[in-house]
């Protein structure tokens, strides 16, 4: 879920640029919907999943710094969906080794956030963001993802 701070945060580490801002929040709606349909640890309505097709096929493509940027970003977003999708693996397989490392490649999208400053800021600012930009998206514990893995 969201931070209530999300929209301030990624204003600040991404320069106030409307359209990457606008990016990241349109990846973290449509990987929400897909994390919650694949978990099935919550009832997903209709019209969120209408939604979120709606938003990956036409307004996401659409969005001008994507457009910008899709060489780059597409190959980022294809590995960070396929870390998530590795990560659901191993949570399922139970054992801990798996554990961790799904702990490291469920929130991949992280890294694109990372690249969309680098993308607005060059080197230099992407370096002095992100870690900041990793601390805010991995708030929850190792021990307590865990936990709530074994439920």
């Amino acid at each position: 879920m969201p931070r209530s701070d999300e929209r301030e945060f990624l204003n600040s580490v991404l320069q106030d640029c409307s359209p990457a801002v606008c990016f990241c929040e349109q990846l973290f709606r449509i990987s929400q919907v897909l994390d919650d349909l694949i978990d099935r640890d919550k009832p997903v309505s209709d019209a969120a999943i209408t939604g979120a097709f709606w938003m990956a096929l036409i307004e996401l493509p659409a969005n001008p710094f994507y457009r910008q940027h899709e060489p780059y970003l597409r190959p980022l977003m294809a590995s960070a969906l396929q870390d998530w999708t590795d990560a659901t693996g191993m949570e399922r397989a139970g054992d801990e080794h798996g554990m961790h490392l799904a702990f490291v490649l469920r929130d991949q999208l992280t890294a694109v956030v990372i690249q969309c400053a680098y993308l607005i800021g060059g080197y230099d600012w992407m370096q002095s963001v992100s870690a900041q930009i990793r601390r805010h998206f991995h708030e929850d514990s190792l021990s307590d993802y865990i936990n709530d893995l074994r439920g």
